[in-house]
C-alpha cells in the first residue's frame, strides 16, 4: 500500500489539525469524525503499485498504519477504516 500521511495532508490543505471532519463515501455513508492530530492513520491511494479503484475500496481509503495490540482480521471486516471515501470536509 501507497499513500500520504493523513496529519500531514490536513496541515498541508487546512494550516493545522481540524478538531473534526466530515467523510462521505461513495456507498452515501457519511460520519463525522475526531482526533486526527495522530501520525499512525494514511490516507491510501495505491494498492500493489495500482490506482486504488472502487473496486478495491478506494478511490481512497483511511487505514491505521500499526494496530497495536487489536486484531488485524478486522480488516478483512472493514470496520477500523474509512473506504470509498470521495469527500473530506472540516467540521467548524
Amino acid at each position: 500500500m501507497r499513500g500520504l500521511v493523513f496529519r500531514d495532508l490536513l496541515i498541508q490543505h487546512f494550516g493545522g489539525v481540524p478538531e473534526s471532519l466530515h467523510f462521505y463515501a461513495w456507498d452515501d455513508y457519511d460520519v463525522a469524525l475526531g482526533g486526527w492530530n495522530d501520525d499512525n492513520w494514511i490516507l491510501v491511494t495505491h494498492q500493489d503499485g495500482e490506482p486504488l479503484a472502487l473496486r478495491d475500496r478506494g478511490p481512497v481509503r483511511l487505514v491505521e498504519r500499526d494496530y497495536g495490540d487489536r486484531d488485524p482480521a478486522n480488516l478483512r471486516n472493514f470496520n477500523d477504516w474509512v473506504w470509498m471515501i470521495k469527500r473530506i470536509e472540516a467540521v467548524p
